[in-house]
């Protein structure tokens, strides 16, 4: 009997993030969703335990993860909005199911790389649902205009056109890796004996393209400036030799335009939106975020709630004391307002790890001369390039609905560094 249930919880494990990453998509739609995809989530720790004899594959970034989660009561108990904080922190904790169904399912390079090519069409998925989820009539381009006019959103509300470029930012290095090294697996010799590789590296373009277009047109600076950094990266590390070249170059021209424009006007020009104003209106934002950091240094505000607090105990004066100010504009100091610096150092702990494990990838496919692993290290640390970068001007995939996106790539990260462990090769 015990033998019995053990081979039907191994084989129910096969099907595990299917199933969980279906019901965690459906959840960043409806929140109403999330507490039967943390539920979901559960019982597959369950099967686990009764499959292999454990919850969960162990992971570089478990304390880390760890901590964090203990700072979500304390969010709960800290904030004012309990309905705002709740469906938050419910997206964290889908997100972080997610990592660990992505950890435990990755077992095998061929299950990793489709992981790797499900983020992929994802990426496609939002580009090409965009025209009808986002958000056009707030100045942005209007080629769009006439479908959201005439039919209705796909979602209960709109997506903010800056929330859709920033999770394209962040998935774009991923597709660009891919075509510029190689989309096949390890063991993908059976790819091109099935002639498909022609049809692949077109698919991949495609999405590519689909995906920058859309990206330009939410005309979001701080997701073009996180998506430049992370396709730029991809591609030095695919050209090394042209790397100081580039950079040249790139100097050069950001010489240029600074001597021509003056350093204010430029920087306005990068950080001006149409809610935000430039570079003062940027340092009143952060003022109040580093305000409510020191005043609410272990607890945090609770998450959701930064509208709230800042005109009730922080009122700007350049937008008035009934700002619409959702969240810091900068995705460092907002998870540290939300969740206190303890949740801070967990959350970046994760973030560096996250690049530490990246970086090893890419030398593992580097010294092995693996072309698909090198190109899957690049595109991680393209994307954590594109994270960070994005992440100075803005925090929009902390806390909303393509939150859980970051969850899944670092989940892929910790998944291939546990591969690449698991071939005991230094890197």
């Amino acid at each position: 009997m015990i033998n019995r249930i053990r081979t039907f919880a191994v084989t129910f494990s096969a099907v595990e993030l299917w199933v969980v990453a279906a019901v965690v998509a459906v959840g960043a739609v409806s929140a109403r969703v999330l507490p039967f995809a943390l539920g979901l989530a559960a019982f597959f720790w369950l099967v686990r335990w009764l499959a292999f004899g454990r919850l969960t594959v162990r992971t570089p970034g478990d304390w880390a993860l760890g901590l964090l989660v203990l700072m979500l009561p304390v969010t709960l108990w800290a904030t004012a909005l309990p309905e705002v904080t709740w469906p938050a922190v419910l997206r964290v904790l889908a997100g972080i199911a997610l990592f660990y169904s992505i950890v435990n399912w990755a077992s095998s390079w061929a299950r990793l790389w489709l992981i790797a090519m499900g983020l992929v069409v994802t990426g496609l998925s939002l580009a090409l649902l965009a025209p009808v989820t986002v958000d056009w009539s707030l100045g942005k381009l209007h080629i769009f205009h006439l479908v959201y006019q005439h039919f209705p959103l796909l979602l209960g509300s709109s997506v903010n056109a800056n929330v859709m470029g920033g999770s394209i930012a962040f998935l774009s290095p991923l597709t660009l890796a891919f075509l510029v090294f190689d989309f096949r697996p390890l063991d993908g010799n059976r790819l091109r004996r099935r002639g498909i590789r022609g049809v692949a590296t077109g698919l991949l373009l495609i999405s590519l393209l689909v995906m920058l277009s859309i990206l330009a047109l939410t005309q979001s600076r701080g997701a073009y400036m996180g998506a430049a950094m992370g396709l730029g990266l991809v591609i030095l590390l695919r050209w090394p030799r042209f790397t100081l070249g580039l950079v040249v170059l790139a100097a050069a021209g950001a010489g240029f335009v600074l001597y021509h424009f003056g350093p204010k006007a430029v920087v306005d020009a990068l950080l001006t939106t149409q809610t935000i104003g430039g570079l003062d209106g940027r340092l009143e934002i952060w003022s109040r975020a580093l305000y409510m950091i020191q005043d609410f240094s272990f607890t945090g505000i609770g998450m959701g709630s930064f509208q709230k607090v800042a005109n009730l105990l922080y009122p700007f004066f350049i937008y008035g004391p009934n700002a619409q100010i959702p969240h810091a504009h900068n995705l460092f100091l907002q998870v540290a307002v939300d969740l206190g610096i303890p949740g801070f150092i967990a959350w970046l702990s994760l973030l560096l790890l996250a690049i530490f494990v990246a970086w090893r990838v890419y030398w593992r496919g580097k010294v092995s001369g693996d072309r698909w692993l090198l190109g899957l290290g690049a595109g991680l640390l393209g994307s954590q390039a594109a994270l960070v970068v994005h992440g100075l001007t803005d925090a929009v995939i902390w806390g909303t609905r393509p939150a859980v996106l970051v969850w899944a790539v670092w989940g892929l990260a910790m998944a291939a560094h546990n591969l690449v462990a698991r071939r005991g090769v230094a890197a």
